[in-house]
C-alpha cells in the first residue's frame, strides 16, 4: 500500500487497537512526506497534513504534540487559501485541540498553551459567526469552551461558566447528520458540567455520548466511562467503580499509558 493510504489505516485503528497502532501511522506517515511535499498533489497533502497533526497530537510526546500544532497550522492555511478562511473552521479547531491537550500533558506551561489556544480560537469563532454554518459554529464554540474549561479550572468560576453555556450553544446547534462528532463534542459538555459541580447532568451527558460513540471506538469509550466515574464518584453511586475500572482496563489494553496514569488518579 501507498505510505499515505497505510497511515491513515493505522491512524483509524488507533482507536480500536491502540498505541501499536498509531506508532505505525506516524511512521508511515511519515515516510510519505518526501513524495507527498513533491507531487504538488493538494488532495495528498490536504491528507498528510491531517493525518500528521492527529497522529501526533495522540502521541501525547510533547515535542511530536508541537510538530502536529505545526502541521494543524499548515492544514488550516492550506484550506484557507484554497477555498476561504471560513471553511478552514473545522481546522482551526484540530489547532485548538492540540492546545489544549497540550495545556493537559505539560501542566508546566498549561497557562501559555492554553492563551494560545483562546487567542486563536477568537478568528475561530469570529469566522464560523460570519460563515452562517451551524456546524462550524458548534464545532467553534465547543472547541473554545475547552480552552476555557482549563482556564477556569486554574482559578476562573466565571470561565468555567461560559465553557458551559459554549457547550450547550454547541450542543443546541450540532447537526444530526454528524452523532459521531455531537458525541465527542459531549465528552468535552460533561467535563464542563463537573467542573460546574453538576456532576447529575455531566453524567446523563456522558452516558449518552457513550451510546453515541462509533463502534469499536475503544479509545473515546474509555474516556466517557472515565467522566461517569468522576460524575458517579461525586453522586455517591457504587456504580463509579465499575466505570473506573472499565476505563483503567480499556486504557492499559489500548498502551495508552499517559492517559492510563491519568485515569488511576481521577478518583484519588
Amino acid at each position: 500500500m501507498d505510505p499515505l493510504e497505510t497511515g491513515w489505516a493505522a491512524l483509524r485503528a488507533f482507536f480500536s487497537e491502540g498505541r501499536p497502532a498509531l506508532e505505525r501511522a506516524i511512521e508511515a506517515l511519515r515516510q510519505a512526506e518526501d513524495r507527498v511535499r513533491g507531487d504538488n498533489d493538494s488532495s495528498a497533502l490536504f491528507l498528510w497534513l491531517h493525518g500528521m497533526a492527529t497522529a501526533f497530537r495522540y502521541s501525547r510526546m510533547p515535542e511530536q504534540m508541537e510538530a502536529g500544532l505545526d502541521r494543524a497550522r499548515e492544514l488550516v492555511n492550506l484550506v484557507a487559501l484554497s477555498q476561504g478562511g471560513a471553511a478552514a473552521v473545522p481546522f482551526r479547531t484540530n489547532v485548538e485541540a492540540i492546545y489544549t491537550d497540550l495545556s493537559d500533558v505539560v501542566p508546566a506551561e498549561a497557562d501559555e498553551h492554553i492563551s494560545h489556544g483562546i487567542s486563536y480560537s477568537d478568528r475561530s469563532v469570529r469566522l464560523a459567526r460570519a460563515s452562517g454554518h451551524d456546524d462550524w459554529r458548534a464545532a467553534a464554540a465547543a472547541s473554545r469552551g475547552d480552552l476555557l474549561l482549563r482556564s477556569g479550572l486554574r482559578g476562573s468560576p466565571s470561565k468555567v461558566r461560559s465553557a458551559v453555556s459554549l457547550h450547550e450553544d454547541a450542543r443546541r446547534r450540532w447537526p444530526t447528520r454528524d452523532p459521531g462528532g455531537r458525541a465527542l463534542a459531549g465528552l468535552g459538555f460533561a467535563e464542563a458540567l463537573l467542573g460546574a459541580g453538576k456532576p447529575g447532568r455531566a453524567e446523563a451527558v456522558a452516558a449518552e455520548s457513550l451510546a453515541a460513540l462509533p463502534g469499536g471506538d475503544r479509545y473515546h469509550e474509555a474516556r466517557a466511562r472515565l467522566i461517569r466515574a468522576r460524575a458517579l464518584f461525586l453522586l455517591d453511586s457504587a456504580e463509579a467503580l465499575d466505570e473506573h475500572e472499565a476505563a483503567v482496563a480499556a486504557y492499559r489494553s489500548l498502551g495508552c499509558r499517559w492517559e492510563l496514569r491519568r485515569a488511576e488518579e481521577a478518583l484519588a
